[in-house]
């Protein structure tokens, strides 16, 4: 475990493995920077945290991800473009927001708008085909971060955060398994724009 209990890698791919995904991850920064010039998109390449966040400052905009996620083995370059897009969701994806932090967009928006709309942005026509690829991938890190926590469960279970996944992809509404998940969490229905 690392800062704040996150999972922490241990065990570092080889050299050129690393290499190799720190090209892949600074050229994922790069493309989202051209996208969304509004957030400031940072690489913590020496911490083995595998995570990633979105956090401002005064009303600058970040999304920081942690050098243990980029090498982590089940995470490819797809996984890695819909954790950016997901993190930056945080930021512009709307309503509803956090309770808790309400400059912040609700998790299971976050997920919906990255799928709905920054994926394409960054990806164009082969967006829905790399979204699909990266929600199997984040399922299965996802899974694999409760068992590193001790079975801590998150907000969201992977299968419902794979339905919002797809919903976005697909244009359709917001599945009911959020929306029962928001009112379960803070006590509200999910609101409507």
């Amino acid at each position: 475990m690392s800062f704040l209990n996150w999972p922490a890698e241990e065990v570092l791919p080889s050299r050129r493995a690393q290499q190799q995904r720190r090209r892949v991850v600074l050229d994922l920064l790069k493309k989202f920077g051209i996208a969304f010039p509004e957030i400031t998109y940072e690489l913590f390449w020496e911490s083995p945290t595998i995570n990633a966040q979105a956090w401002r400052l005064g009303s600058d905009r970040y999304v920081r991800v942690y050098g243990g996620l980029v090498r982590y083995r089940a995470i490819s370059k797809c996984g890695l473009a819909l954790m950016l897009a997901h993190e930056t969701g945080h930021h512009l994806g709307g309503l509803p927001r956090d309770p808790h932090m309400t400059w912040m967009t609700w998790q299971g928006q976050a997920d919906y708008w990255a799928a709905q709309t920054a994926m394409p942005l960054v990806f164009g026509s082969r967006a829905k085909e790399i979204t699909l690829r990266a929600a199997r991938e984040l399922f299965i890190l996802q899974r694999d971060l409760s068992r590193m926590m001790g079975g801590d469960e998150p907000d969201l279970s992977a299968a419902c955060r794979d339905r919002i996944f797809r919903a976005g992809v697909y244009n359709r509404e917001m599945p009911c398994c959020a929306k029962q998940e928001f009112r379960k969490c803070f006590g509200c229905d999910f609101p409507t724009a």
